[in-house]
């Protein structure tokens, strides 16, 4: 499987975050397009973490639209699994941000999964960071 991968920014409390665009893609770890519809992302922890309820992953589309499969995980103990996949509609031009319950799509590997159905579609990944 040829993914893009994404690297999940990990927010600083009470600092502004780097830019995080919506449609605009073509990052070099995350606001990434898809360049796929095949193999999609593999979304990956911030260096030293790993995925809990603190994901938040922004999603665009161009001028056409598409869904996001995000497939479910494999990994023990995914509680949650047998929900199954989640497939979230984009409009054309649209922009949404949805937090995933990581227990329910994690792979063995600690990342996860999500397959586009066009290759206009973009996504960032950020963690918002625990308070000290």
């Amino acid at each position: 499987m040829a993914t893009t991968a994404i690297t999940t920014e990990l927010l600083v409390l009470n600092t502004r975050s780097a830019d995080l665009p919506f449609i605009a893609g073509s990052g070099s770890a995350n606001a990434i397009v898809a360049t796929s519809t095949t193999d999609g992302w593999v979304i990956s922890p911030p260096s030293g973490h790993t995925f809990d309820e603190r994901l938040v992953l922004i999603l665009g589309s161009d001028g056409t639209g598409g869904n996001i499969v995000f497939k479910a995980g494999d990994r023990y103990p995914a509680q949650r699994v047998d929900l199954g996949d989640l497939t979230i509609v984009l409009a054309a031009n649209d922009g949404r941000v949805i937090s995933i319950e990581t227990s329910r799509f994690l792979q063995n590997d600690g990342t996860i999964v999500a397959i586009p159905t066009t290759t206009g579609l973009v996504m960032t990944a950020v963690m918002v960071q625990k308070a000290a």
